[in-house]
């Protein structure tokens, strides 16, 4: 357990530190974030019905996503070249097991708020005009972790210590 702790927390920080400073994250990074978050979460059949609700979520959110542009522009759009990076999808999906639906959203929704709040503090020292959305939402998941860990009375995520 300690050592899926250790690995889930340097994939949290890594993930942040590469999307500040590159703008793209290393592959590995999301699906090392996947496998310690599923394990950490208690790994039996609960855990992955939660994880497929929350990836329909996220197929469902990317699918209006696309739609909503498509008809602005009146044309298909593909979200990746704009809109969203395939970095931002994988790490959504790596910390699907992590939370229940209502939890998955309300994290979802924060951090993109956190995202944009802290683009726009931290503009001029930041180089490049792209928001580094996975980045600031993996700072933003293990400020709730250690939340959680330190505080366990109403947790925000699944993670059991």
């Amino acid at each position: 357990m300690p050592f899926l702790f250790i690995a889930f927390v340097i994939s949290l920080l890594f993930i942040f530190w590469q999307d500040v400073k590159f703008r793209h994250i290393h592959i590995v990074l999301p699906v090392i974030t996947f496998i310690s978050a599923y394990f950490l979460s208690g790994w039996h059949f609960k855990i992955l019905k939660i994880t497929v609700i929350n990836l329909l979520f996220l197929v469902v959110t990317l699918g209006v996503l696309v739609l909503y542009m498509s008809g602005k522009k009146k044309q298909l759009l593909n979200p990746f070249t704009n809109y969203f990076g395939l970095g931002d999808l994988l790490f959504y999906i790596a910390i699907t097991p992590l939370f229940l639906l209502h939890q998955y959203i309300l994290f979802f929704v924060l951090s993109m708020i956190f995202a944009i709040v802290a683009q726009k503090i931290f503009r001029k020292y930041i180089q490049h005009n792209s928001v580094p959305l996975a980045g600031l939402s993996a700072l933003l998941l293990l400020i709730f972790v250690i939340k959680d860990i330190m505080i366990p009375y109403q947790k925000i995520t699944l993670i059991r210590w």
